[in-house]
């Protein structure tokens, strides 16, 4: 896999790191571009880069009753 080296030209993996760094910290997240990518260099560090995803999962349910983010329980 190619290492990635900046959010630059990926929007998608940026917002998701906005999303999740704005749940996990609240109001002590940085959301610049060197600190987002230092908190993408972490999760993967530490083998957690599925929780950007499961935070996403998790909005979406919040945000629409409907979503089962792949549940089947409803």
């Amino acid at each position: 896999m190619e290492k990635l080296e900046n959010l630059d030209y990926n929007p998608l993996l940026k917002q998701l790191l906005i999303n999740y760094v704005a749940r996990m910290y609240e109001e002590d997240a940085f959301y610049d571009d060197w600190h987002l990518y230092q908190e993408y260099l972490m999760l993967i560090r530490e083998n957690r880069l599925h929780e950007i995803f499961e935070n996403e999962c998790l909005t979406n349910k919040l945000n629409d009753e409907n979503y089962n983010c792949g549940d089947d329980r409803g």
